[in-house]
This record gives structure tokens, C-alpha cells and sequence, in this order.
């Protein structure tokens, strides 16, 4: 027999070998889609192999699903955490994406025990370990913005917005989209996002801050090259000239660059691009021969000034601080100078990108993963300019930047009082969608009364991402009357205005939580000043199928009718039941020794039925309700030897079966 099965595994292991080599060289050629597919068929017949699972983290988090990147990271740490000690940094980046702090720290740490190498890695953990500590302090304190989606959103990737004015004409928001075309078929997907393969530059007009009128327009094929990644773009101030960025094309091979496009006002179009060879670069890369050769530059983002005398972009060519660095070159005469970094005080030994310079000449914006974040990439602020030197780097806090990627943005208003920019935050339409962030007006910032918090997790004490609180008031008659709902992102947190001599109450709720609720007073406050209550909402995980005995359901020898000591206990679970309609329970009884097992068996039933029935008679759907009686089956006191002991073993108890009751 052994023999016989031999010449089969022998196959079988012969076909995991080549699989993996085949999704090795996808993975090395940066062919995720197709990697992601060969890496599976490897886990489907040897699914602890740790290469494979781990590159499918790497693969999940290049294309954005955090989660799942963690659970194969995980998976790996699992098999043998010693073959590469990434993947705790991995974790640690994942757990902060997810607003997971502590975890991340712990991650964090624990990779810089193993790899106590000092460089770019151990760097790259400290400045994350930071970050979990600047937004331990920024949360402390007010936003100073608003944030909204925009309406324009699709479930492809929308981002790197830009401003485009055409004179006395309309104003238009011109942004990057791999959305699929109207009338076009669905493309094949990007190996690298995952997303549609081309990028295209569209624009439509701009009513105000967050009103936007007509078709979305897309740019003429000039520009929107069907077989090319085009985007994104940037304008002169008035509108006549732009620069935008082409990828594979024949003058940068598998790389991106920068052209240049002149509109004319009397066609109404614009012109041929032309490619912009003052900016382009060059880098080394090691072909697959092993030999190192010259290829173009990877050269994108730009973005030029108002006046159009100065074109900042982003390059990974050498020369640089890091991966992706800012560079900037001048306008002379009817050409450009040659490109400049912006130097250290800018760039950093990571990579920065989407740069735009503010109207008043006298901050930059860029985003980064260089500098103390809240997670991936965050935009940043810095006063000066290229001649006079800068200041010092500030993020530029929450709600515009997240735990997840914030790039590309845009300031315009007097004093950057508006924003657009993109982000791949939870809740959105697609990957990366565009939100605006508008200054909160100071005035306004400050409440009278409120209250505000964080919904955790009972047990782990982290926030509960994406909870949901209601205010509710209590009326004369004292009913409770709904308020206002808060969604909460990512952080938990929620914040309610109030007013002077009320009573309410706060209910936080999330999918696999009970909900829970706290009271909140105002009653007797008074003064001019602000006044802020910090309340925490715990919430308790749902567990399916463990029991929750009820305190004081308790019954008479031989009898299953419901003792009025049980009034209030049963109140308690119907009001879970009431702030939680969407789970289904069973209820379980249990008895004592006394008597035979079949009679136990039918006393508890009757007297699981009996709390059902209550249930039901209070307005739970039955539906929802099931009841067993485990007889004296699961004792809690063994053996009994008091009548204490029998009456702890009279008890209730119920399970959570089910959190999609409809």
C-alpha cells in the first residue's frame, strides 16, 4: 500500500514545486493578479506553505484588503515566524490601518527584537510606533475640519484631484478615475491594484465647495489614450496649459511621464501632447539577465503653479532622499531647468508624493510615509518656499488624514479653508474615492455642552471601528425619543451637542456587539463656557453559542412558573433583545438532582418555554425565540450537597444562535 500511494505524492508534490515557481516569477514581476491565482492553487494542495502564504499577504495589501493581508501574515507567523521577521512589521501595519494601536505596537516591537539591523526596516517601525502616539495626542483634541465624500464617486478608484479654470467660463474638478468609461466594456485588471488596467483623467464643473453640476467629461484621446494609464493632470491658472502624466508609453517604456498639452480656446480642444524630456530621468535597474542597464524614470504627480514658472512632480530617479521623492524645476524662457530635489528638509528616506503648492506662494502640501502618521500615507503641511527655505513639517490631522492612505490633496479659499483630496478610508464607494474637508469655522468649533467618546470592545478595550451611537432624550412622560445617529470612522469616537437641564441617553451598537447604553445629565449646568462629557460605551462581543446565564432566574422545587424575583432580570433581556434585533437566542433551563432524568428533561423545557412565552408576550418576535432544557445534564455545583447548591443548578441561561435575523 505504501508504495502504491508513493509514486502519487510524489505528483502531487511535483505540481505544488512548479506552481510555486510560476507564481514565484508572476510575484517578482510585479504580476499580482495572475501571482494571486498560481499562490492559491499552491495553498488548495499544501496549505502551510509558508511562501505562499506569505507573499499572499504582501499581495492583499497592495491591494488594499488590510484584513485579509493580516489574516495570511498571521497564518504565516503561525507556520514559522522565524523564516522572516517582516512579517510582524507587516502585522504592525496592518493593526494600525485597522486602528489597532496596542496590537500594532506590540507587532512593532516585537519585529525590532528580531531584526535588529538599524536601518530603513527598524525605521520604518519606530516612525509607525510614533504615529500610534500622535494620534493618541490629536484625537484630544477639536478637528478643524468637516469632511464629506463627494457625489461623483465610483466604485473604481477616484482620486488626485485637481483645480482647472478656463477664464470667466466655468470652474472645474478635474481628477484620475480607473472607472470604466460609459459604453465601454470592463477592462482587464491592473496586476499591480487589482483595479481596472487604465486610468483616465476626467473633470466636470464646480458649482461650490460640494455641489457639482452636469455630465462628467472626459478628456479627448489626445489625452485619454485607450491602451495607456493617463492621469493625473494639473493646470495653469488660466487654463490654457497642462501637465499630465502618460505610463507606458514609447518615451518612458514601463514607467510614467510627463507631458504637455496647450488648449485652444477658438477650437475648443486640446492639442497634441508633447513629452516633456527636460524632466525626464534616469535610473539603474538590474534586467533579467542580471545585468544592470538604464531605463526611464518612474516621473508623476506634478503639479504647477498658478503663474506656471514653477512645475513640482515626483521621481524615483537618483539624487533623491529616498524611494518617491518631490522634485521641482523652473520655467526659462520657452524650456524648463533642470529638475532640483527639495532636499531633506522636505524628503525622507521613504517615499512623498502628490505635491501642491498653496496660491499665497507660502505653503507646500504633500503627502508622505516618512514622518510620525496616523497610518500609510498622510498629508502634510509646511510654510516656506524653495527660495527662503521651510519650516517645520505638521500633519495636517484628523479628520483629513486617517489610519489608511490620505494623498493628492488641493487647498483653495482664503486661508486653505477647503480641500480636496483622496483616500482609501473605509465607507467610501470604491478603493480610493475624493472627499472634501471644509475649516471649521471657530465659532462654531466650540459646544456649549456635549459629550463625546469612544466605543470599545468590553473585553480588549480597543475602539470598535465603525460603531454607531444614537442620542436619544427622555421625553415628560419619560419615553425615550431619537435624537441623532453618529457613524462613527475608524477611531470610535462620537460627539453629540447637548443642551442645558435634559436627561439622555447614549446607545453605541456594532455588527457582532450587544449594544449597550449610558446615561447622560445635564441637569443643573450653567455658565457660558464649554462643557464636555467623556463618556465610553463598552460594548460586549457576541459570541455565538455561549451561554449567558441570567442572575436571579431562579426557580421553586418542581415548578417552572416564573418567580417575581425574576421580573427584573427578564427586563434586562428584553431590552438586549429590543437593541438588538437582529440576533435570534435560545433559551436553556436546567434542573437540579432531584428526580428521574426524563421528568428533569420535561421540567426544564417547561421552564425554558415559560421565559419565551414572557418574551413574546413583550413583543419579541417568536421567530427570534427557541428554547432546550438540558435536564440536569450540565450542573453547575457537583455533587449537590446543599440547598444552595440545588438552587444555583435551577438556572436560565441563553445563547446567541444567530446576528442576521431580517
Amino acid at each position: 500500500m505504501f508504495f502504491a500511494l508513493l509514486p502519487v505524492t510524489l505528483t502531487a508534490q511535483s505540481r505544488v514545486e512548479k506552481t510555486l515557481a510560476k507564481a514565484d516569477l508572476a510575484f517578482a514581476n510585479d504580476q499580482y493578479v495572475d501571482a494571486t491565482e498560481l499562490y492559491l492553487e499552491v495553498l488548495a494542495e499544501d496549505p502551510e506553505n509558508f511562501r505562499a502564504v506569505y507573499r499572499m499577504g504582501v499581495i492583499q495589501r497592495q491591494f488594499l484588503d488590510y484584513r485579509e493581508s493580516l489574516r495570511y501574515f498571521r497564518k504565516a507567523a503561525e507556520i514559522d515566524s522565524s523564516q522572516n521577521d517582516t512579517i510582524y512589521l507587516y502585522m504592525g501595519l496592518n493593526y494600525k490601518i485597522l486602528d489597532q494601536c496596542r496590537r500594532a505596537e506590540e507587532a512593532f516591537r516585537t519585529f525590532q527584537r528580531f531584526h535588529v539591523t538599524q536601518d530603513e526596516l527598524f525605521q520604518r517601525a519606530e516612525l509607525e510606533i510614533e504615529g500610534c502616539e500622535l494620534i493618541t495626542q490629536v484625537l484630544q483634541e477639536k478637528p478643524a475640519y468637516a469632511v464629506q465624500p463627494v457625489s461623483f464617486n465610483s466604485t473604481a478608484d477616484d482620486l488626485l484631484p485637481s483645480r482647472l479654470d478656463q477664464g470667466q467660463e466655468d470652474e472645474f474638478l478635474a481628477f484620475m478615475s480607473s472607472r470604466v468609461p460609459p459604453g465601454k466594456r470592463s477592462r482587464r485588471r491592473n496586476q499591480v491594484t487589482g483595479q481596472p488596467n487604465d486610468r483616465e483623467i476626467y473633470y466636470l464643473i464646480r458649482e461650490n465647495d460640494s455641489t457639482f453640476a452636469g455630465d462628467l467629461q472626459g478628456f479627448n484621446r489626445r489625452i485619454n489614450h485607450r491602451r495607456r494609464n493617463d492621469g493625473p493632470a494639473t493646470f495653469t491658472g488660466d487654463g490654457l496649459t497642462m501637465y499630465f502624466v502618460s505610463c507606458n508609453t514609447r518615451d518612458n517604456r514601463d514607467g510614467c511621464g510627463i507631458y504637455e498639452s496647450r488648449y485652444d480656446p477658438v477650437k475648443k480642444e486640446w492639442g497634441k501632447p508633447t513629452y516633456m524630456e527636460a524632466l525626464a530621468g534616469e535610473r539603474q535597474v538590474v534586467n533579467s539577465r542580471g545585468r544592470t542597464e538604464l531605463v526611464p524614470s518612474d516621473d508623476t504627480q506634478p503639479y504647477i503653479t498658478r503663474d506656471g514658472r514653477t512645475l513640482f512632480f515626483v521621481s524615483d530617479r537618483p539624487g533623491g532622499e529616498g524611494g518617491y521623492d518631490l522634485w521641482y524645476s523652473r520655467r526659462v524662457g520657452t524650456g524648463w531647468s533642470e529638475p532640483q530635489n527639495l532636499g531633506p528638509e522636505i524628503n525622507t528616506p521613504f517615499n512623498e508624493q502628490s505635491p501642491f503648492f498653496s496660491d499665497n506662494g507660502d505653503k507646500l502640501y504633500f503627502a508622505s510615509t516618512g514622518y510620525p502618521s496616523f497610518g500609510g500615507y498622510d498629508l502634510f503641511e509646511v510654510e516656506g518656499s524653495i527660495e527662503q527655505g521651510w519650516g517645520e513639517v505638521e500633519n495636517a490631522g484628523y479628520p483629513v488624514n486617517t489610519t489608511y492612505n490620505d494623498l493628492g490633496g488641493i487647498w483653495l479659499g482664503e486661508g486653505d479653508s477647503l480641500a480636496y483630496f483622496s483616500s482609501d478610508r473605509p465607507g467610501g464607494v470604491g478603493n480610493f474615492d475624493i472627499y472634501y474637508a471644509q475649516k471649521v469655522p471657530v465659532e462654531l468649533s466650540k459646544l456649549q455642552i456635549a459629550v463625546k467618546g469612544t466605543i470599545r470592545d468590553k473585553v480588549t478595550k480597543e475602539p470598535v471601528a465603525f460603531a454607531v451611537a444614537v442620542l436619544y432624550e427622555y421625553q415628560d412622560n419619560n419615553t425615550l425619543v431619537a435624537l441623532d445617529t453618529f457613524q462613527t470612522d475608524q477611531t470610535a469616537r462620537y460627539e453629540f451637542p447637548l443642551r442645558a437641564d435634559r436627561e439622555y441617553k447614549v446607545l453605541g451598537n456594532a455588527p457582532e456587539y450587544l449594544a449597550n447604553e449610558e446615561d447622560v445629565s445635564t441637569m443643573g449646568i450653567r455658565g457660558d463656557r464649554e462643557i464636555v462629557k467623556n463618556i465610553d460605551i463598552e460594548l460586549e462581543p457576541i459570541v455565538i453559542g455561549d451561554a449567558i446565564v441570567l442572575n436571579n432566574i431562579y426557580y421553586d422545587f418542581d415548578e417552572f412558573y416564573l418567580r417575581p424575583d425574576a421580573l427584573a432580570e427578564l427586563q434586562n433581556l428584553l431590552a438586549i433583545l429590543t437593541k438588538n434585533p437582529n440576533i435570534t437566542i435560545q433559551m436553556g433551563s436546567h434542573t437540579d438532582s432531584n428526580g428521574s432524568i426524563p421528568y428533569n428533561d420535561v421540567l426544564s423545557d417547561n421552564r425554558a418555554k415559560a421565559v419565551v412565552r414572557y418574551l413574546a408576550d413583550n413583543g419579541i418576535d417568536p421567530a427570534r425565540l427557541a428554547w432546550f432544557g438540558f435536564g440536569e445534564s450540565e450542573p453547575l455545583v457537583f455533587p449537590e450537597t446543599s440547598d444552595a447548591d440545588e438552587q444555583a443548578n435551577r438556572r436560565t441561561e441563553f445563547r446567541i444562535l444567530s446576528i442576521e435575523f431580517e
